[in-house]
């Protein structure tokens, strides 16, 4: 059995606390909102089947609920991302921060 990876950081900064409370789908208003989320919806679209357990996909619609998006948006942006290569997973920054503050 493999170990799982236990982080050697905190998972929550003081300023991420201080935010925690907030709802993203009401924390900025609808315009700037959709500022943000408007180059995502322009490009033009192509549909797609994906094959996902029910879990993920209950997880993405939970989330998306949060974010204040429709879940196949947020699903969009992800991949978006990825394939961008500017999606980067918290837990990485950290310890790359912490080792140039080192």
């Amino acid at each position: 059995m493999i170990d799982p990876y236990v982080p050697s950081f905190e998972p929550l900064d003081d300023e991420e606390r201080e935010l925690e409370h907030l709802n993203a789908s009401t924390a900025l208003p609808d315009e700037a909102r959709e500022a943000i989320l408007a180059p995502y919806r322009a490009e033009a679209k192509k549909n797609v089947t994906m094959r996902l357990s029910e879990g993920l996909i209950a997880e993405l619609k939970k989330k998306a609920e949060e974010e204040g998006v429709p879940y196949q948006t947020l699903a969009s942006m992800v991949l978006q991302k990825y394939a961008r290569g500017a999606y980067l997973e918290r837990e990485a920054v950290r310890e790359v921060v912490k080792a140039l503050k080192s």
